[in-house]
């Protein structure tokens, strides 16, 4: 994936964050704006109430002056602070729903949406990781993004208020607290540049023990953990990626502690210097109490007012490189067709004609291609075989012909019809697929067939294609037959399959389809051999009226097939009929015969 990166500006980010929380909960929006004022207001009458109160007591004015005057503005503080706690309960109710459920199904839907071939790539590991990051990170996260910038538009209010206060006073405190309280924020803008350097390596530590603690969870390999004693194994490449993880926090921590240090001793020398110099104004001029109590109010009421704005402006730029690496994994450009393609053969047309001309594909980073300028021709309905060792390219190639990786070079060809030209999710619909890794949904054994609404099931179709595929039986036992939920780790007292179970229920979903090339990568490798030779029994059945494409180590199988198609190194070594590729004598002939003697020795045993 080398396309060059996007780059976003701070107002680009702030507009597209605008929108994508305007279209999903207009209130949220609106709330952050209810809020930008309120803060300022409440400091303010806070700020007066004191002077108010003290200005009445050292006038000796009448009690009832003095009652109504606090009761009012005691009125004014309480409603604000009251409106404030709401709206800010709201907020945070608001950006958690954000954060768990937009941004959440916007990075969801990317990865299910995104060509299969980006996906593949390392830097889009990356990226994921860092707009994962960017969601839940503990500073400047993506869902405060709007609330940050309201806060640092009440921070400024709040400080052109109390800015107004202390000129009053004496002008020169202003440029002497600007540049204290600047020097900390050119502390905090050093730290956060730090940070924002230190993003990809971070990603790639905590991509790797993501990566790591899964693998260790995962129920999937808690067998092979058992048997051969993995575990000290994988704690010790946990207890690596994890000090790995936590020398990362230590520095981040201790460079966040450094920078509040240093603003907390500046906020106390402002405070005993503004102490100092109100106590001389006091002592030498006719300074009331009150207005005392208003200076000093606001000088460190400025003091923490302009902290605040400029954590604020921290926080924003923190929030922008993060709303940008957000931005970065969901602009990854998709460089399949998603518009407009030609139309899929249907009719007379079917099935399909497949043409490769020499097709070339590496792999993210490998030293040399999977595909090697591989050319070959499948006719309509020609049922062929692809075999060879492992890492000869057999699934990289059923790959590259469903479209679900983008050639470096050559074409492959649909009916004369180059497959770049069709729309990417039409396409799909050429191929029914059976590939080794795929997975259960959790849902019916029906849906998991037939992948689509429950009241939209063929049923009849339904029960044609677990016949074929040999899963009937096993459905039928189950208490609620095909309406059987699977998946434990989602629904209690779900049905767990066995793996040759699960590879024939994985075979009716590709039956149901019933799309006009039919591609099956190992599927009966997790059968017994009575299981597979009774699906080899069942191929013609299986495959009528379409082109097929079988890939298989098992070479006993390959005889079912119009054609098999030998690849060594990234390349076609032979090709031919089993009896003709027997008779060549050469490398299948070879892997057919090694095969053979085991089998042999198997039986006289």
């Amino acid at each position: 994936m080398s396309s060059k990166r996007k780059e976003y500006n701070y107002f680009n980010n702030l507009k597209f964050m605008l929108r994508e929380h305007w279209s999903f909960d207009k209130s949220y929006v609106l709330l952050q704006i209810g809020l930008t004022p309120l803060g300022a207001l409440t400091s303010v009458v806070a700020a007066y109430l004191p002077k108010i109160v003290l200005d009445c007591v050292e006038s000796r004015s009448e009690i009832s002056d003095l009652l109504i005057k606090v009761g009012v503005m005691s009125a004014v503080l309480i409603v604000f602070s009251y409106l404030q706690g709401v709206l800010q309960n709201k907020s945070w109710t608001g950006r958690m729903l954000a954060r768990d459920i937009l941004l959440h199904r916007l990075i969801c839907n990317k990865v299910m949406s995104m060509d299969y071939n980006n996906y593949t790539y390392n830097e889009t590991r990356v990226l994921r990781e860092k707009a994962w990051n960017a969601i839940h990170g503990w500073d400047g996260s993506v869902a405060r993004f709007i609330e940050l910038n309201c806060t640092a538009a009440s921070s400024f209010f709040g400080f052109s208020a109390f800015t107004a206060i202390i000129v009053d006073c004496n002008p020169w405190f202003i440029p002497i607290l600007i540049l204290c309280y600047g020097i900390s924020m050119l502390g905090w803008m050093i730290f956060q540049k730090w940070k924002d350097k230190m993003k990809d390596k971070v990603a790639e530590i905590f991509l790797r023990l993501h990566y790591v603690t899964y693998r260790s969870k995962d129920f999937s390999n808690a067998k092979d953990v058992r048997i051969y004693n993995m575990s000290d194994f994988l704690m010790k490449k946990i207890d690596k990626h994890l000090d790995d993880a936590n020398g990362w926090n230590i520095l981040r921590n201790n460079g966040h502690y450094f920078n509040c240090m240093l603003e907390d001793v500046f906020k106390f020398g402002v405070s005993i210097a503004a102490y100092i110099y109100l106590i001389h104004l006091k002592l030498n001029s006719d300074m009331t109490l009150g207005d005392f109590s208003l200076y000093f109010g606001a000088i460190t009421g400025f003091g923490q007012w302009l902290a605040r704005l400029v954590d604020s402006i921290s926080e924003i730029i923190s929030g922008a490189h993060n709303v940008s690496d957000f931005r970065s994994f969901l602009d990854i450009e998709d460089k399949m067709n998603k518009g407009k393609g030609e139309k899929l053969p249907c009719g007379n047309e079917l099935p399909c004609a497949i043409e490769l001309k020499n097709l070339t594909f590496s792999y993210d980073e490998a030293e040399k291609p999977s595909v090697d300028n591989l050319s070959l021709k499948i006719n309509k309905g020609e049922r062929i075989a692809v075999v060879g060792v492992n890492g000869a390219g057999k699934s990289t190639l059923v790959k590259l012909i469903c479209g679900l990786f983008i050639p470096q070079d050559g074409q492959v060809l649909i009916n004369g019809v180059d497959s770049r030209l069709f729309n990417r999710d039409e396409y799909y619909e050429l191929f029914s697929t059976l590939f080794q890794d795929c997975s259960l949904l959790p849902a019916t054994v029906a849906k998991n067939i037939a992948l689509c609404e429950e009241n939209k099931i063929d049923r009849d179709r339904l029960r044609e294609c677990m016949r074929l595929a040999g899963i009937l039986d096993k459905v039928e036992s189950l208490p609620q037959k095909e309406n059987t939920l699977l998946v434990r780790e989602v629904h209690e007292g779900a049905v767990a399959f066995s793996g040759g179970e699960l590879q024939r229920l994985l075979l009716a979903r590709a039956l149901y389809k019933d799309a006009p090339i039919i591609i099956l990568d190992e599927p009966t490798a997790a059968l017994d051999p009575i299981a597979e030779n009774d699906m080899y029994l069942k191929y013609s059945e299986l495959t009528k009226d379409k082109t097929a494409i079988y890939i298989s180590h098992r070479l006993s199988s390959t005889r079912f097939c119009d054609r098999i198609i030998l690849l060594d190194d990234a390349k076609i070594a032979e090709t031919g009929t089993h009896e003709e590729l027997l008779a060549l004598g050469g490398k299948y002939a070879e892997m057919f015969e090694t095969q053979s003697k085991y089998y042999r020795e198997e039986a006289v045993v």
